[in-house]
């Protein structure tokens, strides 16, 4: 039985490996030096390492719905994004060795809730 199970699932795995992708639509970034990407309550955020702006982003259509300024970043440059449970997570890292790495939280609309540090 369980050698069946097996066989399903590798054989679906299968299947989906080699689907037919298809980019369903495309739009203008919202910046030009976006460093980190994520998608959460049902918009695209984006993040951009030079400007340090963070955008949220209609996937339907590309426009901005929203944006601020990541102000508490210091000397350190956002290289990433994800968005979970209602909040934004930009990590960010000190230029040219990408050390001493942080991760700021922000809510939906752009307000600072906290940080915590990412060295172990």
């Amino acid at each position: 039985m369980k050698g069946i199970i097996l066989s399903v699932l590798l054989l679906l795995l299968a299947t989906l490996s080699f689907a037919d992708y298809q980019i369903v639509s495309t739009f203008v970034s919202p910046d030009l030096n976006i460093s980190g990407l994520g998608y959460g309550n049902g918009s695209l955020w984006a993040v951009d390492r030079v400007t340090e702006n963070v955008y949220e982003v209609d996937p339907a259509t590309g426009s901005v719905q929203n944006s601020w300024y990541c102000s508490v970043n210091g000397a350190r440059i956002p290289s990433g994004l994800t968005f979970a449970y209602g909040t934004v997570y930009i990590a960010s890292a000190l230029p040219g060795s990408m050390t001493d790495p942080y991760v700021y939280k922000y809510s939906s609309s752009g307000t600072y809730s906290g940080n915590f540090d990412l060295d172990c």
